[in-house]
């Protein structure tokens, strides 16, 4: 669901599902979503949701836990602060991702650290593009704060020989500012 008739012509509201556990979804639910900080989430920093989803958030809580999948579903405002790589309109700049990853491996280089790598073996496992989303984020934040990051994945196999669409082709949401999330529930399953 998408709508731009709330708060300004700058906001989109979105439903987010997020796969967890029951018991964990419970406390999601009386506590808040606390940002995942694994070195190897796809848009770095931030709470996980498949946009428009729950089937995907479904398959992914009952592979991660088996005796107790949970779907956590969440009104997510997506405002000026989404860095959307859906619609980059506000990027008026065509160079902006090549400029940005040179900016990135400068500091590895400069300091003489390896950069991170992604995971073939391990699908889902994204140091790079964690570490790269993680920088931008900072890089960025003298001109405007970044709240979350959208952005399709392709996935999975393609649907026919030589298809360009792929089975588990997907929308995540990475919202760093918890403030994003306007509500939340249990997904009835």
């Amino acid at each position: 669901m998408t709508s731009s008739n709330d708060d300004s012509n700058d906001t989109i509201w979105v439903y987010g599902y997020h796969g967890t556990s029951r018991s964990r979804a419970d406390k999601i639910i009386a506590e808040g979503f606390q940002p995942s900080t694994n070195g190897y989430d796809w848009l770095g920093t931030g709470v996980y949701f498949w946009q428009d989803a729950p089937n995907h958030a479904l398959h992914w809580a009952q592979k991660m836990y088996r005796h107790e999948p949970a779907v956590i579903k969440s009104r997510l405002r997506l405002d000026k602060t989404c860095l959307d790589l859906l619609d980059m309109a506000d990027f008026e700049n065509p160079d902006f991702w090549m400029n940005s990853y040179n900016g990135f491996t400068a500091i590895y280089q400069r300091i003489g650290a390896v950069l991170p790598t992604q995971n073939p073996d391990i699908p889902g496992k994204r140091y790079l593009d964690c570490a790269f989303f993680d920088y931008v984020k900072v890089s960025l934040s003298k001109q405007r704060s970044i709240g979350a990051i959208r952005s399709a994945f392709v996935e999975g196999k393609r649907i026919f020989p030589d298809s360009a669409i792929f089975d588990k082709t997907h929308v995540q949401i990475a919202i760093a500012n918890v403030n994003l999330i306007e509500y939340s529930c249990i997904h009835q399953i």
